[in-house]
């Protein structure tokens, strides 16, 4: 296997799991909402996308600052 090979693997199993978790949160966030006929389903899948987007642009930064100054200096 060649270097270039197992780096693109990497890139796309990233974006796989990345998925996946964004996947279960907003399921997660959404269905109480769904489960209770409060909210038609496509809204929900509407309003689940709109805030996945903004959390992940605007958020990431100090979601990674925290872990890097709070969580990780705790752990070592």
């Amino acid at each position: 296997m060649t270097s270039e090979f197992i780096f693109w693997s990497m890139i796309i199993l990233a974006f796989v799991l990345a998925f996946v978790i964004g996947a279960n949160d907003a399921a997660n966030a959404l269905g109480t909402s769904y489960g209770s006929n409060a909210t038609k389903l496509v809204y929900l899948l509407i309003l689940g996308a709109i805030f996945e987007f903004i959390g992940s642009v605007f958020l990431s930064s100090k979601l990674a600052g925290t872990l890097v100054y709070k969580v990780i200096p705790v752990m070592s």
